[in-house]
């Protein structure tokens, strides 16, 4: 009798304990939201935040539309027929291999400590190319630049544009050592001294730059570039802003040496020509662009295409 009222009582305990975890499978397992009547899981949910790191920074709320939008994602790819290539999918796994310095080995161990495996991450690598497709179908196709807006946007944000006074100069530069005595150093004025006046004396400042310049731009004919107030050393600056056009400077002394300076052009203050800057404006216009219908087509189209239902 004992031992049945024993087994009596170790057969309830069992009963009682696989209640428990059936109710916990069934909180674990519960349905959050659903997509097109799929369900999705608190336990995938978790499972999902993990992956992304936002355990315990971003609401549960915020997990979920990300996972929807994802699942949004994977699901019009599919119905559109967006399937990466396996050699796609090889080269961009390649890529993260030459980018982190990383072979097969290090790449798999990279892998097991985010408790994925090779197979794992190239299905990861996948839809991730799938959806970077679908997206690039969808936005980026769609969105243009015309010229017009371009013009519009320069005109509406001239200020950003503005330009101070810049010259163009050329050098002829004789460098003189850190340790140099006084005989060096007049050694090497009395050879700008005789470049100088072959310049004044009308011969060609560029070739003069290329025979006997000892710096940046020789082979260019001592081109420097363009440079407005400030950007020169201070010596450079104060001499260049000095000059007229075409005209040769004295022998200017800094740290480095000794220069003969000539400035091809005075631009003035004025704003930058929209040829220089249209560019970059399409570039600012298209992002911009392209994030203001990204936004719309995740808000509204995409979901207007699927029946999504969040459970309370």
């Amino acid at each position: 009798m004992f031992r049945g009222v024993r087994a009596a009582t170790v057969l309830a305990f069992a009963l009682a304990f696989a209640l428990v975890v059936t109710g916990r499978a069934e909180v674990l397992d519960r349905i959050v939201a659903t997509i097109d009547g799929e369900p999705i899981t608190a336990h995938e949910l978790r499972k999902y935040a993990v992956e992304r790191g936002a355990t315990g920074k971003v609401s549960e709320s915020d997990v979920l539309d990300a996972l929807i939008t994802e699942k949004l994602m994977e699901k019009e790819a599919s119905a559109q027929g967006i399937a990466a290539r396996p050699d796609d999918i090889e080269q961009y796994i390649q890529q993260i291999k030459t980018r982190n310095r990383l072979d097969d080995e290090r790449l798999a161990a990279a892998l097991a400590s985010q408790g994925m495996t090779m197979e794992s991450y190239r299905a990861k690598v996948k839809g991730e190319l799938e959806k970077a497709q679908l997206v690039n179908r969808e936005i980026r196709q769609r969105v243009n630049v015309s010229p017009e807006e371009i013009q519009r946007y320069y005109q509406a944000h001239l200020d950003d544009y503005t330009i101070s006074e810049r010259v163009k100069v050329r050098d002829i530069f004789f460098a003189v050592d850190s340790t140099a005595d006084q005989t060096e150093i007049d050694h090497v004025r009395q050879k700008a001294e005789e470049v100088r006046r072959m310049a004044l004396d009308g011969r060609d400042f560029g070739k003069l730059a290329e025979q006997f310049s000892e710096g940046p731009g020789a082979d260019k004919g001592g081109v420097l570039g363009t440079f407005a107030r400030g950007e020169m050393d201070s010596e450079l600056d104060e001499a260049a802003f000095k000059l007229k056009p075409k005209q040769v400077s004295e022998i200017i002394v800094t740290s480095r040496g000794l220069h003969i300076i000539r400035v091809d052009e005075v631009m003035g203050a004025g704003h930058k020509p929209i040829d220089e800057v249209k560019d970059e404006i399409r570039e600012a216009l298209y992002k911009e662009a392209v994030e203001s219908r990204y936004e719309s087509w995740l808000s509204r189209e995409l979901r207007e295409r699927h029946h999504v239902e969040i459970m309370p």
